[in-house]
């Protein structure tokens, strides 16, 4: 097991182990942030004596996106609001699948980043908010953000009374009995110190992509990109040229190209390298 992995394990079970009795519905969420602040791999588990469970992904979390489900047997259904839903027919699930903060991101003008777990939108059929479970309240509810050595928490607070637990790369939650709960976590993106590596942005940095600078997701957005509405470039295509640059734009998925975004041949100037 991994370090962080391991203090993962640790936090969540120092902060669950007060409950001796087990409870009917056990949550445990784990985000394991990467060096930009942004994208993450999370883990999400439900354990309950439930027949049934439907769980939301949110908009932008494709198929490709998941890593690891349990049980593998599932429906995947999708949504108005463009997200989809998977219907597990056991009381119990895990997930892991890879995501990237965005409407959940607001940049300081100090340069540092406010994360807020809801914004705002109660779910479509349903008087619930940030994360909630029906039809009773989640019996014992853990929540962890697993952290590189670039991210340096700076404050925290939920909406609802817990226990938090903050140890170097970690930082943890614990409650019982509790519903429709929300996160709030400010941090800053130091400069990620492996070679070739740069996470931090200085407070001012513009890209020119017309995002405001404090929704501005990804400020170092290469000149010409098309963008959405949190400044990330778009690219159609996923060959990792972003479009407005990409001079191929309907490049077949996982194609080798060149800069632009063309497909490399075989043909002589584009020997294929080892």
């Amino acid at each position: 097991m991994l370090p962080i992995a391991r203090t993962a394990a640790i936090l969540l079970g120092l902060l669950m182990a007060s409950t001796a009795v087990a409870a009917e519905v056990v949550s445990e969420t784990l985000y394991f942030l990467q060096p930009d602040g942004r994208h993450y791999l999370i883990e999400r588990s439900i354990r309950s004596d439930s027949t049934t469970h439907r769980f939301h992904l949110p908009p932008g979390v494709n198929m490709d996106d998941l890593r690891y489900v349990s049980p593998s047997d599932y429906q995947w259904e999708s949504r108005p609001d463009g997200g989809v839903s998977l219907r597990f027919d056991s009381g119990s699930f895990t997930l892991i699948y890879a995501g990237q903060f965005r409407d959940e991101l607001q940049r300081q003008a100090d340069g540092s980043w406010r994360y807020r777990s809801w914004q705002g939108k109660k779910e479509e059929n349903a008087n619930h908010f940030g994360s909630w479970y029906a039809p009773g309240n989640f019996d014992r509810y853990g929540f962890a953000w697993l952290l590189p050595k670039n991210i340096e928490i700076l404050d925290y607070h939920s909406n609802v009374e817990g226990r938090w637990t903050q140890r170097p790369q970690a930082l943890g939650f614990y409650a019982e009995n509790v519903n429709d709960v929300i996160f709030e976590i400010r941090y800053r993106v130091h400069a990620d110190d492996r070679p070739g590596n740069s996470s931090s942005v200085p407070a001012g940095a513009d890209d020119q992509d017309g995002v405001p600078e404090t929704r501005d997701l990804c400020p170092q957005t290469p000149p010409g990109a098309r963008v959405d509405k949190v400044g990330c470039a778009l690219d159609a295509d996923r060959d990792g040229i972003p479009d407005g640059i990409d001079r191929c734009p309907a490049t077949e998925e996982e194609s080798r190209t060149d800069k632009w975004g063309c497909p490399l041949t075989n043909e002589a100037g584009n020997a294929p390298g080892g």
